[in-house]
């Protein structure tokens, strides 16, 4: 059976023990969680939440604000390091298999460098001693994918494919050639070729069947993973019909 899951935070003011509870009465099977500084302060509560409600937690969303400092030469972008390592070792306390991290974050980032794939090694090392998988996103530079995987072979280094990023920034770039032997996770959502929309699928310009094809062309088990907001949909009052659209929308792309 098909795993269907979306982002815990999906664009209305409930507490987190809501989202969780009117994800799983919309037929989600399971929640990606937010781990980032802007959200919830008590989000490593989440997957206790997500349980009580009848949901798993596919993967949890590392801090990448300060991603581009994992390829500098100083203190930042060492502490940056550690906190990443200290997001797989939370994956290992509450039972998340997956980590989805950005390998670089904006327009402009820093060169690659010794230090970031040292940096890198360091992370992947610890997901492997406690079988946490790290699912890199592609970005706005999509290159260093190709980089990171030619310095760093892993079984617990894989891919996530964000299908906003792609049509915003390497539309004709094909990722699941390129690494759909490695895709690990999920995120899908919609937009314009303009903005990072985040918007439900089919109401963008991606071409959704063709998106369909390449994930079976890739024989993709997974869940079929919602990174979305209500962007367009601010009109539906209710999350319960929000979410009602978001899984029907979801059923549609595969």
């Amino acid at each position: 059976m098909r795993n269907y899951t979306i982002v815990d935070w999906f664009g209305y003011n409930l507490s987190p023990r809501e989202r969780m509870n009117v994800i799983k009465s919309a037929g989600f099977t399971g929640v990606i969680l937010l781990w980032t500084d802007q959200f919830d302060s008590d989000y490593k509560d989440f997957p206790r939440y997500a349980i009580e409600a009848g949901l798993y937690v596919e993967n949890a969303h590392a801090p990448y604000i300060e991603a581009n400092t994992l390829w500098e030469d100083n203190s930042i972008g060492h502490e940056y390091a550690k906190k990443l390592i200290t997001c797989i070792e939370d994956c290992n306390t509450y039972e998340i298999p997956t980590l989805v991290m950005h390998p670089t974050n904006g327009k402009t980032p820093l060169p690659v460098s010794n230090t970031g794939i040292e940096r890198l090694k360091r992370i992947i090392d610890r997901a492997e001693s406690l079988n946490i998988n790290i699912a890199l996103e592609n970005m706005e530079s999509p290159q260093y994918l190709e980089f990171i995987f030619s310095k760093i072979q892993s079984n617990r280094l894989g891919f996530c494919f964000d299908s906003g990023h792609h049509n915003l920034y390497s539309p004709d770039l094909d990722l699941f050639s390129l690494y759909g032997a490695k895709l690990m996770a999920l995120h899908l959502h919609d937009n314009n070729s303009k903005e990072d929309m985040h918007a439900l699928p089919f109401s963008g310009n991606i071409d959704w069947n063709k998106l369909s094809d390449k994930l079976k062309s890739v024989d993709y088990k997974g869940a079929v993973a919602f990174e979305t907001r209500n962007t367009g949909f601010e009109y539906v009052q209710s999350e319960d019909e929000f979410l009602s659209i978001a899984i029907a929308k979801a059923r549609a792309v595969l």
